[in-house]
Formats: C-alpha cells, structure tokens, sequence
C-alpha cells in the first residue's frame, strides 16, 4: 500500500503542474506540445501504465482507476483551453484581416496540385514507364493482412489500442497502419514474379504535432523474382525510388546508407539513410528495407524454396517535408490558401 500511495502523489503532482501549464498556455501550439508530454506515446499517463507491471496485485485495480480519472482531468482541461484559443485565435483573424466582399471575383486563378499529390503523380509515373504495377487496396483492414501475414505476432506492441486505430464493435477489423497490406494482398492474389509499389494513406493512433499524424502516406514497394536478387539490387530500388521523390534524374547522384535493424516482415531488415542536396548535406534517416522473409511467403500460401525477394517503404510527408523545407507537418494539411499558393 505504501508503493500505491507513493506512485499515486508522485502522478498527481506531476499532473497539478501539467494543468497549470495548461491553464498558462497561450498558443495552440503550445497546447499540443503539453498535450503530448502528458498523453503522448512516452507521456506521463502511458508511463503511470507502464509501471503497473511492478504493482502488486491488489493493488492494480485502483491505481489504474485512479490514472483513468486524471487522465480524463487532463483531456477535460485541454479540450476547455483549447476552445478558448481557438476562439481568441478566430477573434484576432477576423480583426486583422479585412475582406471586401463587394470586390468582384478573379476568374484568373486556378488550383493546382497539392505539394503530395505532386510527388505521387510523378512516382507513379516513374513506376508505370518501368513496368511495376502501381497498386492500392483498403484503408479498413483485417488483422490476417495487417499483421499476421506480415510475421508480427500477437504480443507486437504495434497491435495495442495505443498504436492502431480498431473498429469498434468489429473484431479483428482495423485502419491500415502500413500499405505492406497491399504487398500481402498482391502476393495471394498474382502470385511471383511481381514487382510492384503501392502509394495510399495509413493510420496509426498518434498525436497530432508538429512531426506526428495520425493520418499519412506511405509509399512502399515489392520485387520477388525466381532468379537470385541481393542487398545490392535493393539499394539500386531505393535509389530509383528517392530519385523519383526529389524528380532527379541522375540516380548516381542519391546517396543511399544502409544500417541493421529489426523488421518481423524482412530478414535481414535495415534502415534506410539518404543524403542529397536537396534535402541537406547530411544523413537523413527515411524508412526501412529488407529481404522478405520466408515466413511471409509461407503466410500468402507460396513455397518460399527458390524466391527471392526484397522490400522497402516509408512516409512521402517526411520527404516532402525536407524537400520543400516545411518544419510542421500539420501545415500539410491546413486549409490557408496562402500557404498552399506558396507551394
């Protein structure tokens, strides 16, 4: 009990702080900073969670009664301060920026792509004249394509509540968290060889800030051949793929680092670092890499004897982002038409 009352005054003094910089907050953006620190992925509350593991039994049940109360102090608080801004930050628009609604219309502008919509276009483009299929498949998906074919088991962090984004009152049913479920998809249905890139929107239970979203695009690609492929074809891919992001021509020219790392899907599996002009003169870490491992195959139903395969993705927002120099991810997705013309 003396544990419980420690971990207990501990998070509240910890959350009495967090309210008052709530309460001190004076931007929008500063709310989500705060927002994060309490309730984010590392924030207090998850790590209250974390330490559970070492409470006694008896005395789990009403520490975590307790954390789901502040918890929701908190979100009540945000949700309060955050309209106030919101409505201060509508207050101060309106007084700063007149419009004279009795000018007459300007029939010469017209819209243009999105700065994401740019890049998909051209790789795409790019893919098509090489001869990959450029597919896509459900944003709603079943746990089989989302994990299980994948190679992740049951116990992978990634399939908590806390990570992905579930259906309510539909077992099994979730929002993609990666478009590799195209990858699975494609593999049952087509069949090898394939060599394919799939581009399209996932999810994951993220909070909104300035290098987090809930919501964005992944571009990802698959090539299992029956005639030997290696870590040095996969490289020459990623080149090919970033080249087509940044639209330079000279593949040479992209600098591509491999470093190890841990995949359920790929084995070896590997982090991809790239390093061009256009996106700074320094290391740039962009996704991850690996050749499919065999359980994959096993998994979409093929013998896995005598293919040879390798796969790689990551988020075009992150490369847009350094491309274009762009510091808040969210600014991708307001609505101020200044912003976009400048794009």
């Amino acid at each position: 009990m003396v544990l419980l009352i420690m971990e207990h005054s501990d998070l509240e003094n910890n959350i009495e702080s967090s309210l008052e910089e709530i309460d001190r907050s004076s931007t929008l953006g500063e709310l989500d900073d705060i927002r994060t620190k309490i309730l984010g992925r590392s924030g207090i509350v998850n790590s209250a969670f974390k330490v559970m593991a070492s409470i006694p039994g008896d005395q789990k049940k009403a520490f975590g009664a307790r954390i789901n109360i502040l918890k929701e102090k908190v979100e009540m608080a945000i949700r309060e301060k955050r309209k106030e801004l919101e409505n201060i930050e509508i207050a101060t628009r309106l007084a700063n920026e007149d419009i004279d609604a009795t000018l007459p219309a300007c029939d010469s502008e017209i819209g243009s792509l999105h700065i994401i919509s740019k890049m998909v276009r051209n790789i795409r483009k790019r893919y098509h004249a090489r001869g990959f299929l450029v597919l896509d498949g459900p944003e709603v998906e079943s746990e089989f394509h989302n994990f299980d074919a994948l190679n992740i088991p049951a116990h992978h962090p990634a399939r908590q509540s806390h990570d992905t984004f579930y259906i309510k009152n539909f077992a099994g049913t979730l929002l993609r968290t990666h478009t590799s479920t195209v990858q699975i998809r494609s593999l049952m249905e087509r069949g090898v060889p394939i060599r394919m890139i799939s581009i399209g929107k996932t999810y994951r239970s993220d909070n909104l800030d300035a290098t987090h979203s809930p919501m964005f695009h992944q571009v990802e690609g698959l090539v299992v051949e029956r005639e030997p492929l290696s870590v040095g074809n996969l490289k020459k891919e990623l080149q090919r793929l970033i080249a087509a992001c940044l639209e330079i021509d000279d593949i040479d020219e992209v600098n591509v680092r491999f470093r190890p790392s841990y995949f359920p899907f790929t084995e070896p599996s590997m982090e991809v670092d790239c390093m061009h002009e256009k996106i700074g003169h320094k290391w740039i870490e962009l996704g991850g890499a690996g050749m499919v491992h065999p359980n994959v195959y096993k998994n979409c139903c093929l013998d896995s004897d005598g293919l040879y395969g390798f796969a790689f993705g990551f988020g075009l927002e992150r490369v847009t982002m350094l491309r274009n120099q762009i510091h808040d991810i969210r600014s991708l997705y307001d609505t101020d038409v200044r912003w976009l013309k400048h794009y």
